[in-house]
């Protein structure tokens, strides 16, 4: 039977029912309020959920749960009991199907096939009353167990153009249909987005005051999906939250489901980009907080580590650093941060030896808890077997394991407290003024010339110039087609190293939209004996570059030059300004270079020219730099 448009629907499950008040989320304020069914403000949310967006799929989107469960997925009817009891307030949901028209189980089928007049207008939503009726009877489920259900009301953002007829032509091939999608999803008056908004409406009015709804998700990776423009995925996102909030009679947190944001190796542009003006935009009002999903490989987590890059076996989470900068953005903005999705797969873990102890997952728990992030959702319980198949999977019953303990084990533990970390204290206070024929020099040490080694420098550039044809080294190490250097060509600075026949590699890491005049940067270089290159900027690894064909060689006997002399071909008045130089002889964790950004921690290196007065060597070596030229030192504010 099927029912054209929303009627209420108030009958609740018995076989769930447990008595429990159930919890949800109005932001107020900047900061996420807990409310129970009954309106009451119980305080702040803090605690970590879980995405558990099969629920539906398992039990074939019926009102009625399997006579006998699979216990390897379990059902929600059980399944809500069990977490509640575990500590989990939160589960976010996609409350729609994946597939739009064809396959089992698809959009048409469960939800009901919509009308368009000749011109695309919406004629009849078409809802069936079992779709209504399978939704309530999960969120009634979850409203009796205390549980709260973070609704998502679209899944994949190409299921209605295929249900709509707008994915493409009978016999297209996957890539028309996602292009013909793309079209219709950027069009304001195709049917894909007619039909979005009608239903986005009808689902807020459905359930405007069923307080089994602890928050809304505007979307699911719109942008990490399909790969429509920043422009266009702000508009879907933001219309679709403003019918969730007009229609929402309990006005709950709506977040923007993440909206995706592509990783790209190297960076495209600078973190201050990206939590200035990317992640403000992709979340407008009345989305009320901001919502990014952290994965090694995708997005702007702060490891930035391709998904084909091998995970160090001494990997440790720097997602610290990185939460405090979210933190500090949400806070600006007067929203708060919300990390709708994070893991490790059970590879990556495999890779780290870390199925056991689960390092990394600790240390990000606890990054959460010191940053004052609200509420984190786990990425993916019980997630049937295509999460399995991609190691993603959770699932930990009393009748059930699927060889993940140490993760639930970790996600319900309570990780150390620890004081709040102070504001990031390492800063430049005194620096010296450079400008072409300033040169710095320490004598040659062995200590310069390990194969593995790491270089830290904080720059500013206050006036950048042309030299015709050529890049200039700033900061090197090099003679004979051996050694490195730390080359600047216009704004531009990259590291460069050679082998004894001349061949060089740079990282083009550093870019023109990172490398901004004006602006102070810590930069920290970690090279490998294969010649492999990573770029950290401001403590967070920006960029990775591949081995070098022919080994790189260290130049030995060669001092280190610091500065660049005058060249004839040069256009313009360069000028920047260097401190704390740091030379090391192995290759830095990420760890220790969040601790050196963060908390002003050197350890062990085997040179350090602050450049804050003097040109000492600070490191205990006594390799001071000298320089025939007077020098200017100037008070940073």
């Amino acid at each position: 039977m099927q029912r054209r448009g929303v009627r209420a629907l108030n009958s609740m499950s018995s076989t769930c029912f447990t008595g429990v008040v159930m919890p949800y989320i109005k932001v107020i304020n900047g900061v996420m309020q807990e409310f129970n069914a009954a309106g009451v403000n119980t305080g702040k949310v803090s605690g970590i959920g879980l995405n558990a967006h099969a629920y539906l799929e398992h039990r074939n989107w019926s009102v009625t749960a399997p006579l006998a469960p699979d216990p390897k997925y379990p059902d929600y009817s059980t399944d809500f009991p069990y977490l509640a009891a575990n500590g989990f307030k939160y589960l976010q949901v996609m409350l729609a199907p994946f597939k739009g028209k064809d396959g089992y189980w698809n959009w048409g089928e469960v939800v009901g096939e919509p009308k368009f007049a000749s011109d695309n207008t919406l004629t009849d939503v078409n809802i069936k009353d079992s779709y209504w009726l399978a939704i309530t009877a999960l969120l009634d489920c979850a409203l009796a167990n205390g549980i709260g259900i973070i609704a998502c009301p679209f899944w994949n953002p190409y299921a209605v153009p295929q249900l709509v007829g707008e994915a493409g032509a009978a016999g297209a091939t996957k890539d028309e249909q996602a292009a013909a999608a793309r079209v219709a999803l950027v069009n304001p008056q195709s049917k894909t987005r007619r039909y979005m908004r009608a239903f986005a409406q009808a689902f807020a009015q459905h359930y405007s005051n069923h307080a089994g709804i602890a928050a809304w998700m505007a979307a699911q990776e719109l942008m990490g999906v399909t790969g429509i423009s920043l422009t266009a995925t702000r508009e879907i996102i933001q219309e679709t939250a403003q019918l969730l909030r007009a229609n929402d009679g309990l006005a709950r947190m709506i977040s923007s489901g993440n909206a995706g944001i592509a990783h790209t190796s190297p960076r495209q542009g600078s973190l201050q980009q990206y939590i200035a003006e990317t992640l403000p935009f992709v979340n407008p009002d009345p989305v009320d907080c901001l919502c990014e999903n952290l994965f090694p490989g995708n997005e702007y987590v702060s490891s930035a580590l391709g998904d084909s890059a091998d995970l160090p076996a001494d990997f440790v989470s720097s997602s610290l650093s990185y939460l405090q900068v979210m933190q500090r953005a949400a806070h600006t903005l007067g929203k708060p941060y919300y990390l709708g999705s994070f893991c490790l797969s059970k590879k990556q873990e495999l890779a780290l030896q870390d199925t056991e102890r689960q390092d990394n997952l600790h240390a990000l728990l606890s990054a959460i808890r010191r940053t004052g992030v609200q509420l984190a959702c786990y990425w993916d319980w019980n997630g049937g077997k295509p999460m399995e198949d991609d190691g993603l999977n959770l699932v930990e019953t009393p009748a059930y394991s699927n060889g993940r303990k140490a993760v639930w084990d970790a996600l319900r533990g309570e990780d150390a407290m620890r004081p709040a970390p102070p504001k990031p204290c390492f800063g430049v206070t005194k620096t010296l003024q450079f400008q072409p024929g300033l040169m710095l020099t320490v004598p040659s040490s062995v200590r310069y010339e390990s194969a593995d080694f790491s270089l830290s420098y904080c720059i500013r550039q206050q006036a950048f110039s042309s030299t015709v044809g050529q890049a200039q080294a700033f900061v090197a190490h090099q003679a004979d087609k051996k050694g490195w250097a730390l080359f600047k060509q216009d704004i531009k600075t990259f590291l460069s190293m050679w082998n004894s026949v001349g061949t060089g590699v740079n990282s083009h890491g550093h870019g023109l939209q990172v490398d901004i005049a004006n602006r102070w940067f810590r930069c920290t270089y970690t090279v490998k004996h294969d010649g492999s290159i990573s770029l950290y900027v401001d403590d967070f690894l920006m960029y990775q570059s591949n081995k070098m064909t022919n080994p790189f060689v260290q130049a030995a006997g060669t001092p280190l030059v610091i500065g660049h002399p005058v060249h004839a071909l040069e256009q313009g008045t360069p000028a920047w300004q260097l401190s704390d130089v740091i030379l090391y002889d192995r290759v830095l964790t990420p760890k220790e270079v969040y601790d050196y950004g963060q908390y002003g921690i050197v350890n062990r290196p085997v040179g350090r020219w602050k450049l804050d007065g003097n040109l000492e060597d600070s490191s205990g070596f006594g390799n001071h730099a000298s320089t025939p030229g007077g020098l200017t030192y100037v008070n940073v504010g």
